[in-house]
C-alpha cells in the first residue's frame, strides 16, 4: 500500500495520529472545557468521546469535540464530577500538512516547512519560570530542531544538484569562460 504524500510527511516528522485518555473533573459552572494536560494543550482533534461517572461506571454522555482542543457537554458538569476523555489527535492538522507540502514542493520540502514552524513555535516556550517558582526549559528540543532543519536543507540542496537546479548549472557555467 503506497502512502499519500500527507502521509509520507506525517512518516517524516513522526506527526502520527495518537490516542489520548484523559480524566479531568468538573467544577459546577462549565459545560465546556480545554483539554490540556500540564502545560500542554491538545489541539488537532480528529475524533473523541466522552463519559461521565455516574454510580462508579463510565456513562456515555454527549459532548462535541472541536479541532481547537475544546470538548462541550450538552449540560453543567456538575462540581468534582469526574469526566473522561478520548480523543486522537496530531501537532499539525491534515489543512497545515497540505499547506506544507504545497509551499515546500516535496515530501522533504513540506517536512522543513513543519520544522520551521516547530521551531517558531518553541520560541515561545522554549524556557521559563513562573511566579510559583515552577520552571521548563526545553532548549535542547530546539537544538534538536536545528540540527534537522539543516539535515533537511542540505538534502533538499543536494536533490536540486541532482535534478540540475540553479546550482548545478551555475558551478558548470565556470568551465565554458
Amino acid at each position: 500500500m503506497t502512502l499519500d504524500t500527507a502521509a509520507q510527511v506525517r512518516l517524516r516528522i513522526t506527526d502520527f495520529p495518537a490516542v489520548a485518555d484523559l480524566t479531568f473533573y468538573g467544577d459546577g459552572r462549565d459545560s465546556a472545557f480545554g483539554l490540556a494536560q500540564g502545560a500542554a494543550a491538545y489541539r488537532n482533534i480528529t475524533s473523541g468521546s466522552a463519559y461521565v461517572l455516574a454510580s462508579n461506571i463510565w456513562s456515555a454522555t454527549g459532548c462535541t469535540f472541536n479541532t481547537s482542543g475544546w470538548v462541550t457537554f450538552s449540560g453543567v458538569i456538575s462540581a468534582n464530577t469526574a469526566f473522561r476523555t478520548r480523543f486522537v489527535h496530531s501537532v499539525f492538522s491534515d489543512e497545515e500538512i497540505g499547506h506544507f507540502t504545497a509551499v515546500g514542493g516535496s515530501v522533504a520540502g513540506a517536512a522543513l516547512q513543519a520544522v520551521h514552524a516547530l521551531m517558531f513555535d518553541g520560541l515561545k516556550r522554549a524556557k521559563w519560570a513562573a511566579p510559583d517558582g515552577s520552571t521548563y526549559d526545553d532548549t535542547a528540543a530546539l537544538a534538536q530542531l536545528k540540527t534537522l532543519y539543516d539535515t533537511l536543507k542540505e538534502e533538499l540542496a543536494d536533490a536540486d544538484v541532482a535534478n540540475g537546479g540553479f546550482v548545478s548549472w551555475a558551478e558548470g557555467q565556470g568551465d565554458h569562460w
